[in-house]
């Protein structure tokens, strides 16, 4: 289960787009139905019911908080019980036998987050720019057609802006990069992940970027948690990502709002980012097929990480 991502914190899907209740989702290869609760609580199953496999994010959300499944109208609490089977005589015994896979779940940060195993040791871990109320922060998102490990090593990596984003926010580092400048990019490991400094010529300062386990980018262009960009790249299949962007919001910006006006609304830095990422083939190597140089620090960092820690345990799983 959720092999692509097994034991994981992850956001699947801005709040502002999660209008339904049930909703559809995937990730990590899985297809999860999101509900809330009458407390308005989320809860999060395997988009499938125990009893005949049908799609229980087809089915209706009850007055007492259950999910309904569509079929035969099983009803199922956020924890995966059943609670009713309708038509048949159930004693209290076998009735707590049955029931459907719950994934936990959370609103954190603007977006719905899931856990992709069944008992998370703790929440995730999160810069201190995302540890606010939920509905403080905007969330945006583009799907490419990538593998998410490809999106991950593309914002952590700083020697490309100048040939990718030439016409945007990488014009300033073409001039350096063509007249033969040496960059560098410092790596330290922290208990979350890494920290990155990047800088061309003498060191010393240079554009921060942090790596959150498993697929969280933050981008430090200025002073302060309010100039933090926060990135993360969503597995959604083998060959699909959801990218996601998150911000925190001024204060009295309604969010739901603020999604609604910047729904559809492409980033054309992200745009120029995905144009070459989605040309990229597959997951990122273990081995030595694709060459390195010392401006892949951050990428084999992420590297290391990733095949010991997310393809291994898939393997063993």
């Amino acid at each position: 289960m959720f092999d692509l991502l097994p034991g994981q914190w992850t956001p699947v899907l801005p709040l502002a787009e999660a209008t339904g209740n049930p909703v559809a989702l995937q990730v990590a290869g899985e297809r999860l139905v999101a509900f809330r609760d009458g407390s308005g609580d989320w809860h999060a199953l395997l988009d499938r019911c125990p009893h005949r496999a049908a799609q229980l994010s087809r089915g209706s959300v009850m007055e007492d908080g259950t999910l309904r499944c569509p079929y035969h109208g099983w009803r199922f609490r956020g924890d995966g019980q059943c609670t009713r089977v309708p038509l048949n005589e159930l004693n209290e015994r076998a009735l707590a036998r049955i029931r459907a896979v719950a994934v936990p779940a959370r609103a954190i940060a603007g977006a719905l987050w899931v856990y992709t195993g069944e008992k998370p040791d703790a929440g995730p871990a999160l810069p201190a720019s995302l540890q606010g109320p939920a509905l403080a922060y905007g969330a945006t998102t583009q799907e490419w057609s990538a593998h998410w490990t490809r999106a991950v090593e593309n914002f952590i990596d700083f020697a490309h802006p100048a040939y990718v984003h030439t016409d945007t926010i990488g014009a300033w580092t073409l001039h350096y990069a063509e007249g033969g400048a040496t960059a560098y990019s410092e790596v330290t490991p922290t208990e979350w992940g890494f920290r990155s400094v990047n800088g061309i010529g003498r060191r010393g300062g240079g554009l921060r970027l942090d790596w959150y386990r498993p697929n969280l980018s933050v981008l430090h262009f200025g002073r302060g948690d309010e100039a933090n960009l926060h990135v993360f790249s969503i597995p959604l299949t083998a060959t699909s990502t959801r990218v996601m962007t998150v911000r925190r919001l001024p204060e009295g910006v309604d969010a739901l709002a603020w999604a609604r006006r910047n729904a559809g609304v492409d980033s054309p830095i992200l745009t120029e980012d995905r144009e070459v990422v989605e040309s990229q083939p597959g997951e990122v190597p273990a081995d030595d097929s694709e060459i390195s140089v010392a401006t892949d620090a951050p990428s084999l960092a992420f590297r290391r990480w990733y095949h010991a820690a997310v393809r291994g345990r898939a393997a063993a799983g």
